[in-house]
């Protein structure tokens, strides 16, 4: 391994990634990539090294790319990408008229920008999950969004870095203040769980009546946006005012009356606050607030994340797949999961609590689209992979 990785993942050791390290320790033997050209446009920054230099050691030329319009790339990461020989390209724009046979994508950036890859696309968000799935495809993508292993970024992780941001840019005990969520899915989750957890006075907005019965069976209070009145009385309670709708501009629809003096915050992809509200009134001008630390998410959280957006391009290399939005099995799912909880001495069941049910996943996105043949079936490629305990190595 070039020694310019090798310092991060000094810096993120075994406990702290051990799936990072037994992926790194894997693959560098297996080449399971070998001769692949594959572009990688993931948020970077120092915890990213750690994924890249798993598919250097797999064997593939990487091109790393940033999502720039979700945040700016760590420079330090830049300069380790350089140190290390590996080719980062700030604008999406001067690849056009290469060919990749792998994308490693985010927000369907890379195929909207570049076209179709040769293989096929792992994708890692929300956003691009819907934009794959509303598109007519020639190849395979897998997304990792509807995954539990994907909520212990959103759930856990976000409880942490959000409560980090807050203070870091406010000064303010975030713990101290009563809040306000307007949306409960995966990221509103992590949020409404950081304020249980701290005792923190929090009512959670959202316009699916489902969502809300969720809200209320942890114990949380649920506003229906459309009852006017008992949310203009829930804005005037809270002191921190957070979005995590997935929605832009979901707030224009509210007097901005509403909101003077109050601390608001952004944890969504888009500008959920709209042209309503100036980049001054919102923290970190209304791109999501996590982006401002070192690692927006604390690495055990993203460890296992990373690894499978890394690992499921095994299942698209393997044999051929329809073209068409892939899940992973959720047999790997909870393999994940529960080598996670092992090793980090977490609780189990405050995961099956907190965690929205794939079930529940599922069903979000297909009012939108139909479940892919395979699911139907049953037959799934991702069931080709498996991974060993990270502490075997």
């Amino acid at each position: 391994m070039n020694p310019a990785f090798a310092q991060y993942f000094a810096q993120y050791p075994k406990e702290t990634a051990p799936f990072m390290h037994k992926q790194l320790a894997e693959w560098s033997q297996s080449r399971p990539l070998q001769g692949l050209r594959v572009v990688h446009h993931v948020p970077l920054f120092g915890n990213t090294l750690l994924k890249i230099a798993c598919l250097v050691e797999a064997g593939a030329e990487v091109v790393v790319t940033n999502p720039s319009s979700l945040c700016k790339a760590d420079p330090e990461a830049i300069h380790c990408l350089r140190t290390a020989g590996i080719r980062y390209e700030e604008n999406l724009e001067s690849l056009k008229g290469e060919s990749f046979d792998l994308y490693f994508d985010c927000g369907a950036e890379l195929y909207q920008a570049l076209g179709a890859p040769k293989m096929g696309a792992i994708e890692l968000t929300g956003s691009g999950d819907l934009w794959y799935r509303a598109n007519k495809l020639s190849f395979p993508v897998y997304s990792i969004d509807r995954s539990l292993t994907k909520q212990l970024e959103t759930v856990f992780g976000c409880a942490q870095s959000s409560k980090t941001a807050l203070q870091q840019l406010t000064g303010i005990d975030p713990t101290t203040q009563p809040w306000i969520i307007f949306g409960f899915g995966k990221i509103g989750r992590g949020l409404a769980y950081f304020c249980k957890q701290n005792n923190v006075p929090v009512v959670v907005v959202d316009i699916d009546p489902h969502q809300r019965k969720l809200a209320t069976d942890l114990g949380i209070k649920a506003i229906d946006p459309h009852h006017r009145f008992a949310l203009k009385e829930a804005v005037q309670q809270a002191a921190i005012v957070i979005t995590a709708t997935g929605k832009a501009n979901a707030m224009s629809v509210y007097p901005c009356e509403w909101f003077k003096e109050k601390t608001l915050a952004n944890l969504g992809i888009y500008d959920e606050f709209g042209p309503n509200f100036s980049s001054s009134e919102v923290l970190n001008g209304k791109r999501a607030i996590n982006f401002i630390l070192k690692d927006p998410t604390p690495m055990q959280f993203i460890d296992p994340e990373f690894y499978i957006h890394n690992l499921v391009a095994l299942s698209v290399v393997g044999k051929p797949l329809p073209p068409e939005v892939h899940d992973i099995t959720l047999g790997l799912d909870w393999e994940v999961i529960e080598l996670w909880c092992t090793l980090h001495q977490f609780s189990l069941e405050e995961i099956k609590t907190w965690f929205i049910s794939r079930e529940d996943l599922n069903a979000q996105v297909s009012a939108k689209k139909t479940p892919s043949s395979l699911e139907q079936t049953g037959e799934n490629p991702a069931n080709d992979v498996t991974i060993n305990s990270p502490t075997a190595s």
